[in-house]
This record gives C-alpha cells, sequence and structure tokens, in this order.
C-alpha cells in the first residue's frame, strides 16, 4: 500500500511509545497523522520534507519522509 513514514523528534517520542519511526498509510493530513499517533499536534513546531518546512495541512505522498520537531522549552 501507500506508506509515509512519520519521524517523532526529541520528546515527542514520549506519546509513540518511545518510537521514533512511524510507518503510516498515506492519505491523511499531516495533522490527522499526529492526532493518529498520539502526539498533540499543537505540540508540534514544525513539520519538514526533504529539508523544506510544510504545513500542518500538508498531505503527505506515498514514499515521503515527514520529520516532525517539538515546540521548545519545557522541563
Amino acid at each position: 500500500g501507500l506508506a509515509v513514514t512519520l519521524i517523532a523528534a526529541g520528546m515527542l517520542r514520549e506519546y509513540t511509545g518511545g518510537r521514533g519511526r512511524l510507518e503510516l498509510a498515506a492519505g491523511a493530513t499531516v495533522r490527522e497523522m499526529l492526532e493518529e499517533v498520539g502526539i498533540p499536534p499543537e505540540l508540534v513546531a514544525a513539520v519538514v520534507r526533504e529539508g523544506r518546512l510544510v504545513p500542518k495541512d500538508y498531505r503527505p505522498q506515498d514514499g515521503d519522509t515527514i520529520k516532525v520537531l517539538a515546540v521548545i522549552g519545557g522541563g
């Protein structure tokens, strides 16, 4: 099937059971994927695809690798 790799950086892994790399079905927006894996979208400061920032409403294509970075701060 169509797959997107979601990479959760840093403290975002606390929401994915410690997994930094997740394979998800293509078709959803980044925001929907975050909700699906349990990462609160408001904690994500940046979404990066191939070195470029994309919005949370971006819909990743098959084979995309999306990296999500947490809002900096907190303990």
